[in-house]
């Protein structure tokens, strides 16, 4: 059953996002870097190269099931490196990542210019 409120109509399509005019450059920067979570990985990486998931996880407390799937798409993204890489990786097998520094410099730098903080 859908719920309608007052003056809308049955057939009304949802509304779309929000999305101002000439922010293409800031887009990809606050997809990658604009959540809570993928900048605590970030943080936290940048201390501590080189952990594996299951410290990542405990420091920032929260579960496998919250934390992997950010991992991944900060890797597939680029700006999580791992070794192995997800490519020649096996069931089971240990994994180390690290932040691929130049990558998120890169991302904040245009995050700041589309802001005009630069």
């Amino acid at each position: 059953m859908v719920v309608l409120w007052p003056g809308m109509r049955k057939n009304r399509a949802m509304p779309t996002p929000a999305r101002p005019a000439n922010n293409e450059g800031a887009q990809e920067p606050i997809a990658h870097l604009g959540n809570l979570v993928k900048a605590a990985i970030i943080a936290y990486l940048r201390a501590h190269p080189e952990s594996g998931a299951k410290a990542i996880i405990d420091a920032l407390g929260l579960p496998k099931a919250t934390v992997a799937p950010y991992l991944g798409e900060l890797e597939g993204a680029g700006l999580v490196l791992a070794k192995p890489p997800r490519e020649s990786r096996e069931r089971g097998e240990w994994v180390v990542y690290w932040v691929n520094d130049a990558a998120v410099s890169e991302l904040v730098l245009r995050l700041a210019q589309e802001l005009g903080e630069i």
